[in-house]
């Protein structure tokens, strides 16, 4: 039996010149097993970034690590700029047992290019008003939810094939 959730954050990235945007994924996260999802904490993560003006909206790959020693959860998603480039989306939220609800909503991230140089670096966070539609969603398998990130991935892929190229 799979373990899959779909998660929701948002926040803002600082670009090297120092301009502050806004940045968003809606994540469907998939453990391959719950053997897998116990003890290795590896998920497949699929879905959709917003982060103007790198990539507007744009489907992303990668992966979510869930760490119990020490408590943490690692995101590195992919996704294709608007100019060509591969960037990754990268953060690690670690998590304090005495500061539960603000490390496990918090996840400081950098966007890197290609060649591991930084392009932005932010903070973004999880709304705990999606804590229920969050939960929702995390059940062994859940069809629906992973119908819905899928959809959006589709939508950003058909947007990005409708826009000129510079």
């Amino acid at each position: 039996m799979r373990v899959s959730f779909v998660e929701t954050m948002r926040g803002s990235l600082t670009d090297e010149r120092g301009a502050t945007t806004p940045v968003e994924f809606t994540l469907h996260v998939e453990a391959p097993s719950t053997r897998a999802f116990l003890f290795d904490g590896r998920c497949a993560a699929r879905g959709v970034v917003k982060a103007p003006p790198f990539a507007p909206e744009a489907p992303c790959e990668g992966e979510v690590v869930i760490s119990r020693l020490p408590p943490s959860i690692g995101y590195r998603l992919q996704v294709r700029a608007v100019d060509g480039a591969l960037l990754t989306l990268s953060g690690v939220k670690r998590v304090a047992v005495t500061r539960v609800l603000g490390t496990m909503t918090t996840l400081p991230v950098e966007l890197t290019d290609e060649q591991g140089r930084q392009r932005a670096h932010g903070v973004m966070t999880f709304d705990l008003r999606d804590l229920l539609p969050f939960l929702a969603t995390f059940s062994p398998l859940a069809k629906r939810p992973r119908a819905l990130v899928d959809a959006a991935r589709v939508a950003a892929r058909r947007r990005a094939l409708l826009e000129p190229t510079p």
